[in-house]
């Protein structure tokens, strides 16, 4: 045994020390406490079959564009054809990664049941996983492993199942990037490697959702700080993240370069800009089918918008739109910020669309989440300044779009955990026994 290993008082040659009391100490009710990741991700389960058996919004019907993406690569090898009329040919619509993942599962289990099954059961995993993990993540933010616990209980009442988005999956991928993050981050060797390897997995999770970057990589750029990694160290890490990043989001790049002769990572933010801001508007995607708005304005629903994009090609119709719309907000400021700030209430507070009990336990998080960064501010903890950026940066965009809950669901375990934060309150014996 080392030395420094073993008891000062054998050390000393004096007698043992008197052995620690066999009460509940913090170390036994740990190991003789509940494993709460595994309890999280059993619980997460209840909701989704729930969900399942009522199944509102799980479906791969025609004019959901990442499912109509998935049908065109597995049936034709095409990239493409997004809209619901009009065969338009290649895409970047929509990131990748996730209308990939659809395809291979239609390819390989082909029937509808099985295939939809298998998707369905992917984001049931995606959402358990996620609620499993808040305990842990927690335990980095925090140094404590309480306000995670009440998280991933907040996030599992919270959860709704997105099998027509990359939203689940998006939500496990950030919060892999932020646990991945501040473990490699922490070991001061091999710092080109472990950038390349945050670089990478942010990379992965960009081709899943682009504006996940925004996420990423503040929290990369946090732990960097927090570690208070001199300039050199930190450079290394950015250039090393840099490449990995690069590496993993060049292929869709050259593709999109090869198809247009145009550098895009994706092409659909003007015209879902014009279909959220024109004389027809209304603030939430909801509203918009209901008033019939959307299918007035975009290519999805629109023939003749469908045509004109595939005359003029994507990136030049969503250049087009970006301009028309930028024109109606400068002529209608009113408008406009009404409509923007409905969409700024809306995106924390989403319109209780079905499921509504969803729609309400989001609220219900949010409220709780108010007090809780507050108190994290109060404490100084360094975390704050993460969750703060991220709360003030991430939703900017969303703000000038039809709301609507889907866009939420990538930060809401940001949400739970600010949220949950206050049970650090907990009398000291609760908080170790739930370690």
């Amino acid at each position: 045994m080392p030395p420094d290993s073993v008891p000062r008082a054998q050390q000393t040659g004096s007698a043992p020390a008197t052995p620690p009391p066999s009460g509940n100490t913090p170390e036994r009710a740990r190991a003789s406490g509940w494993d709460w990741g595994l309890l999280l991700f059993a619980a997460a389960l209840v909701p989704a079959v729930y969900q399942v058996f009522h199944p509102i919004g799980l479906n791969m019907g025609q004019g959901l564009e990442m499912p109509d993406i998935a049908r065109s690569l597995a049936g034709h090898g095409v990239f493409g054809n997004p809209f619901r009329y009009l065969a338009t040919g290649p895409t970047a619509t929509e990131p990748p990664l996730y209308p990939l993942m659809l395809a291979l599962i239609i390819k390989v289990f082909k029937t509808p049941r099985l295939v939809m099954s298998a998707i369905i059961l992917g984001s049931i995993l995606a959402n358990a996983f996620a609620a499993a993990l808040l305990p842990r993540l927690s335990q980095e933010l925090f140094g404590a492993r309480t306000p995670g616990i009440f998280a991933g209980i907040l996030s599992v009442l919270a959860i709704r199942l997105m099998t027509n988005f990359d939203a689940n999956y998006t939500a496990l991928g950030l919060i892999l990037v932020t646990l991945a993050s501040a473990a490699l981050v922490r070991n001061p060797g091999r710092v080109m490697l472990h950038g390349a390897a945050a670089g990478a997995l942010c990379g992965l999770v960009f081709l899943l959702n682009p504006a996940s970057i925004l996420v990423s990589g503040l929290c990369v750029a946090f732990f960097l700080i927090q570690r208070r990694a001199g300039f050199a160290h930190a450079a290394r890490f950015a250039a090393a993240f840099l490449v990995g990043a690069g590496l993993l989001v060049s292929p869709w790049f050259v593709r999109n370069y090869l198809v247009w002769e145009k550098i895009v990572s994706r092409t659909n933010f003007g015209m879902t800009l014009y279909a959220s801001n024109n004389d027809c508007a209304e603030p939430s995607m909801a509203m918009e089918l209901r008033n019939g708005c959307y299918g007035a304005t975009h290519p999805n629903m629109n023939v003749p918008e469908g045509r004109l994009l595939l005359a003029l090609g994507e990136p030049a119709y969503d250049r087009r739109k970006t301009v028309e719309a930028l024109a109606w907000m400068r002529a209608h400021r009113a408008r406009f910020a009404w409509l923007t700030s409905r969409r700024a209430i809306e995106f924390w507070l989403p319109l209780p669309v079905v499921p509504a009990y969803v729609c309400y336990a989001i609220w219900f998080v949010t409220y709780l989440s108010i007090p809780g960064l507050a108190w994290m501010c109060w404490k100084r903890e360094r975390a704050a300044l993460l969750f703060l950026a991220v709360f003030l940066v991430y939703p900017l965009l969303y703000y000038i779009v039809v709301s609507d809950p889907r866009y939420r669901v990538p930060i809401l375990w940001m949400s739970c955990l600010a949220a949950g934060y206050p049970a650090l309150l907990l009398p000291r014996r609760w908080r170790d026994y739930l370690g």
